[in-house]
């Protein structure tokens, strides 16, 4: 079954194409949450211009992503699963969506998947906070804690080596989740210090095949304006 959707505030459209028959009041519910979370997340990146997109949920996608050349996203929460889901996937891609890097991606863009995994946590504690839905809010927070659980351990201090098999591995393979995990949870506690960083997150879409991993993170500690010290705690990581 179809439904479509357009949301109140930020007036995306949302599609779900369910197998079954749908919970219509489940489908206001999930509007509700994508709603809430396209208008805070667009403020905490500082647009508000945003072009406005589409998003479609299609159950058993096993990819969601934000589609490359086109105002959209695709998620794939299960029907009927708790908000956990649909806010995890949907904070992340729309943090793909509001960077809005080049395509194809550079080599380096790796390390924006490390940071749309940070706003999927980021947000999904935000939900728990906000009281969306009564009972939920221990759901949210518990689905961000389950992430830092998933992890490969590596050593960062590999990344500064361009030759490295790590830094090798991530620019081959942009969704090596685990290790990309594991990065994350050394990043959010900055992000938690100073979550206003969110609003220079757009610098990333200056990463450039011309330059190293390392220079490319030192390029975002030249070009911030007001959140150098929390991008050199990021890159203080890998040294």
């Amino acid at each position: 079954m179809i439904n479509t959707y357009v949301l109140p505030e930020s007036h995306w459209k949302v599609t779900f194409l369910d197998k079954a028959d749908a919970d219509i009041s489940y489908h206001e519910s999930v509007c509700r949450l994508l709603d809430l979370l396209t208008v805070n997340i667009s403020n905490a990146f500082c647009i508000t211009d945003i072009p406005i997109g589409k998003i479609t949920n299609v159950p058993s996608f096993k990819n969601p992503l934000k589609v490359a050349g086109e105002n959209a996203i695709i998620l794939d929460a299960s029907p009927g699963c708790y908000w956990g889901q649909y806010a995890f996937q949907y904070a992340h891609e729309l943090c793909h969506y509001l960077i809005d890097s080049q395509w194809p991606p550079m080599r380096d863009e790796w390390f924006e998947e490390v940071i749309c995994e940070c706003s999927s946590r980021y947000w999904l504690n935000w939900l728990s906070k906000r009281n969306f839905y009564p009972g939920f809010s221990d759901k949210f927070k518990d689905y961000a804690f389950q992430r830092t659980l998933h992890i490969n351990s590596f050593n960062l201090k590999d990344l500064q080596d361009e030759e490295s098999q790590i830094l090798t591995c991530f620019r081959i393979n942009h969704e090596s989740r685990p290790h990309f995990n594991f990065l994350a949870n050394k990043i959010m506690p900055i992000i938690n210090d100073d979550p206003e960083i969110w609003s220079e997150m757009l610098l990333l879409r200056t990463i450039s095949d011309n330059f190293t991993f390392m220079e490319n993170l030192g390029n975002l500690v030249s070009q911030s304006l007001n959140h150098k010290e929390s991008f050199e705690r990021i890159v203080d990581l890998f040294l």
